[in-house]
This record gives C-alpha cells, sequence and structure tokens, in this order.
C-alpha cells in the first residue's frame, strides 16, 4: 500500500517597527503521524535608533588616563673600536675610542596598568685615538620599550634598539700593523647610558649627573619631567 504524505505550510509576515518577522509553520502527517515544525527569520530592518558598533581586537587609546614625560640625556663613555700592538723593545702602543651621545625622549604611562611607551633620537659621535685614528658621527632613533610605576612610588624607564644598531669608525693607522691585535670595528652601541634608570616620582623635575671611573670622559646624565 502506498504511503500517503500530506505537507501544509503556513506563512504568517508580521511587520513591526520596520522589522520584518516570518514565521512559517510545516504540518506534516503520515499514517496518523504528524510532525509540526516552526521556523523565525528576522528579515532586513531599517531603523532611525541610534547604532552601537563593537570592535574587538586592537585599538587606540586616547589621553584619557596617560600621563606623558619627556626627557633628555647624555653620556661619555670610553669603548668603541681598539686595538693593541707589540714593539720590537716590548712595550705596546694602543689605540682607543670614547663613546659621547646626547638627546631626547618621549613617553607616556597609563592609569590603568602603571606602563607605557615611546620614542627617542639622539647623536652619538665615536672618537678613536692612538696608533689607529678616526671619528664618526651617527645621528639615530631608539624606543621606550617600557616604562613603568608599578613599583610604587618610583618611575623606571627603559631605552633600546636603536637605528642604526652599530656603528663603523673609519681608521687611519700609522706604523706597522704586523702582529696588531684590532677589535669593536664596527661596535654596537647603547642609546642611553645605562640603559635604564629608576628615580622617585616626588623628585620630578629631575636632573641627575653621574661621574665614574678611570677619567673624566666616563660620565652620564639625564633630565626629566612631567609633561601632561
Amino acid at each position: 500500500m502506498a504511503t500517503i504524505m500530506l505537507v501544509v505550510v503556513l506563512v504568517v509576515v508580521v511587520a513591526v517597527a520596520g522589522v520584518t518577522y516570518v514565521f512559517v509553520f510545516a504540518s506534516s502527517g503520515s499514517s496518523g503521524a504528524k510532525t509540526t515544525t516552526s521556523t523565525l527569520s528576522i528579515g532586513t530592518a531599517t531603523s532611525n535608533l541610534p547604532t552601537t558598533t563593537m570592535t574587538i581586537g586592537s585599538s587606540t587609546t586616547g589621553t584619557t588616563g596617560l600621563t606623558h614625560y619627556s626627557g633628555s640625556f647624555n653620556y661619555s663613555i670610553p669603548t668603541g673600536p681598539s686595538g693593541v700592538r707589540s714593539l720590537p723593545n716590548g712595550t705596546a702602543q694602543y689605540y682607543n675610542s670614547t663613546e659621547a651621545a646626547s638627546g631626547t625622549f618621549t613617553f607616556f604611562i597609563a592609569a590603568d596598568n602603571f606602563s607605557g611607551s615611546g620614542t627617542g633620537h639622539g647623536i652619538i659621535t665615536i672618537t678613536t685615538r692612538g696608533f689607529c685614528a678616526g671619528s664618526q658621527t651617527i645621528p639615530y632613533t631608539f624606543i621606550v620599550p617600557d616604562a613603568t610605576t608599578v613599583l610604587g612610588g618610583n618611575i623606571t624607564v627603559f631605552f633600546s634598539s636603536p637605528v642604526p644598531a652599530n656603528y663603523t669608525v673609519p681608521l687611519t693607522c700609522t706604523g706597522s700593523m704586523t702582529g696588531a691585535s684590532t677589535a669593536n670595528n664596527p661596535w654596537s652601541y647603547l642609546p642611553e647610558y645605562p640603559g635604564e634608570f629608576t628615580i622617585p616620582l616626588a623628585s620630578l623635575p629631575a636632573s641627575e649627573v653621574f661621574h665614574g671611573t678611570p677619567s673624566t670622559i666616563w660620565w652620564w646624565g639625564y633630565s626629566i619631567k612631567q609633561t601632561s
């Protein structure tokens, strides 16, 4: 005996506040058994109500909750290309270098996570003296990858990634280079010496100068202030 299928479809269209709702009711039966399903479809809606768009992912934070700082630095340290050679009389001769740099930087710290970042630029001059001599001056940029007040009353600022990342000093050497040992050319450098500093927030604006050994060429300093 053949099975008889009966399908009844009822479509109801309702428009409310500019939104079209389509209700589809389907009913089928066979041998006394019935199955009823319903489907709700929401069509295109046109409304004059305000809309809100939310994007999840990267975002640009405004100035709300950010504290901005600016600063400057300078340093002179005995590092760079160097070398030594032995003379027939048993003595040695050397050449050595000095890095002298200065620059400025800016950064921010956010109130929600007590951390931030920034950028800066500087100029470094490398001067080499001895049986090999030369000088090179390079403008460079760098980043402040992290600045933080997470340690309470102190602010800590880190410096890194100078561009270019290293330098080469053109050297002119005198005398025999037989047996001479040369090194550190090209040579990398720190955008700010010693690469980070920590100061009490209560001391702002602050200016610090440090001196080292073995001579007056070993010194560094910085100044920092809040700008907004």
